[in-house]
């Protein structure tokens, strides 16, 4: 106090007063973050839950995304660009049929005639030495088979001629090529094939 206003005179308590700073009955300041932690609160919530949305509209967005891709925008023309691609590439190679190599129709079909009818288009189609043969046992799919891996290239060719899928590699039968038929040919040469096979 100002001594304007203190009615007594000075004593030792006086001047101890004066050399030290106020304590004991006084708080401290309370911290910022203390002060404001309500509002510190509500901010962290808000924000949790705007990382969690995005996050949640970002999973489902981005599925959506590379399903619906722009079809002008350069990833999508190479993905389309890229399947025509490999589609030309394994039509284009047709496999090269030498067809001076000895073959056997073996009638799986159960069919009277069938090999003949088979044999008789074959040798149409320019196949130089056809033979014939009966299946122990009717079969229900086509097969083309191949003894020697040189000669699988002409045994696609043929497969792929008559409709048998893919040629398989195998020592089952003495021919270097065997065409276990089931069916009549497309072409329907019934009176050429007569009753072989």
């Amino acid at each position: 106090m100002a001594d304007s206003q203190y009615p007594f005179p000075p004593d030792r308590f006086d001047d101890e007063a004066d050399a030290v700073s106020f304590h004991g009955a006084h708080r401290a300041e309370e911290p910022f973050w203390r002060q404001n932690l309500l509002y510190i609160i509500i901010i962290g919530a808000a924000l949790v839950m705007l990382i969690v949305l995005l996050f949640l509209i970002g999973g489902r967005g981005g599925g959506g995304d590379e399903r619906a891709q722009d079809p002008t925008s350069p990833a999508a023309s190479e993905s389309s660009e890229a399947p025509a691609e490999e589609t030309t590439e394994e039509e284009a190679p047709a496999p090269e049929a030498d067809k001076s190599i000895p073959i056997q129709v073996i009638n799986a079909g159960g069919i009277n005639g069938l090999a003949g009818k088979w044999q008789s288009t074959l040798e149409d189609s320019d196949w130089a030495e056809v033979g014939v043969g009966t299946a122990d046992n009717v079969q229900q799919e086509p097969v083309v088979f191949y003894r020697d891996q040189e000669d699988a290239e002409t045994a696609q060719a043929l497969a792929d001629e008559v409709g048998a899928g893919e040629a398989r590699q195998s020592d089952e039968y003495e021919a270097r090529i065997t065409y276990v038929a089931v069916a009549d040919p497309e072409s329907g040469n019934d009176e050429e094939g007569g009753d072989e096979g």
